[in-house]
């Protein structure tokens, strides 16, 4: 692990009685490249520690302060970390993935297609991948939002607009996605959307959800805050909205049935805590 990555990564582990091999998530918080929300982040990596997953909180770098693919780079190197770094867990190798909130889901959608950003970066032999990728609220193509949105996404690079819509990476050969909005998010929605019908043109695996209360920037939709945003950044209010909270239990089905294909073991599935 390099420094760098060292000081960027939060571990926490898969909570007791959970043992054995356990799936790992690589937790990509959103922010919208200006921050890494801390609900999105530590929040959300708790939760999956909670139900038999170890995951990691990548406060990955900002456009602004170290540009593209920097950010990219930074999750490969996590994401191989997670496969073969010496971390001491252990790991399911059939379910290594990555969960993305907002603009960490932009980051996560790039890193779930095996993006190679050509005009950037010499291309890599084979960037790695993740075995899943859970995208919440997140954005699949640039085009969809707004250029002063854009423009502090990319760190002013606007020509890199298409390159960084991760759905034009999309192949049928991209990992199981899970996508998750709601009819209160526009920008949300109009990208839910977006991941879905690329997914089917392709012939990707995607299961979509879209809850009909909740804004853009909910987290695990508990009203837990789990810190507050830097000096001169705001947060969206955070509300506890129990119905659209149930996209846990959804994911873990999901993730039991069609990235592991087992049976679930409970309610929300992944609630066996004897190894795989």
């Amino acid at each position: 692990m390099s420094a760098d990555l060292a000081s960027n990564l939060q571990v926490i582990p898969a909570e007791p009685p959970f043992s054995g091999a356990r799936p790992a998530v690589l937790v990509l918080p959103g922010g919208g490249y200006r921050f890494h929300a801390p609900h999105e982040g530590e929040g959300v990596a708790r939760w999956w520690s909670s139900v038999g997953c170890h995951a990691a909180v990548l406060h990955y770098p900002l456009p602004s302060e170290s540009p593209w693919p920097s950010p990219l780079a930074a999750a490969r190197e996590a994401l191989q970390w997670w496969r073969t770094g010496d971390h001491g867990l252990a790991v399911d190798a059939r379910a290594v993935g990555v969960f993305g909130a907002s603009s960490g889901g932009h980051l996560a959608g790039l890193l779930a297609t095996g993006a190679i950003l050509g005009s950037l970066e010499q291309a890599p032999s084979s960037p790695p991948r993740p075995d899943f990728a859970v995208l919440a609220y997140s954005v699949a193509d640039l085009d969809l939002l707004p250029d002063v949105a854009v423009s502090g996404m990319l760190g002013g690079r606007m020509e890199l607009r298409a390159e960084l819509s991760p759905v034009t990476h999309l192949g049928a050969e991209t990992c199981p996605l899970f996508v998750w909005t709601t009819m209160e998010d526009p920008p949300g929605l109009t990208n839910a959307l977006r991941w879905a019908e690329a997914a089917q043109e392709v012939g990707a695996s995607l299961e979509l959800h879209v809850y009909p209360e909740g804004w853009h920037g909910l987290g695990l939709a508990d009203g837990v805050s789990w810190g507050d945003p830097p000096a001169g950044e705001r947060m969206p209010p955070l509300a506890s909205i129990p119905h659209t909270a149930t996209w846990r239990d959804a994911c873990q089905r999901w993730l039991d049935d069609v990235v592991l294909g087992n049976e679930p073991t409970g309610p929300g599935g992944l609630t066996a805590p004897s190894s795989r």
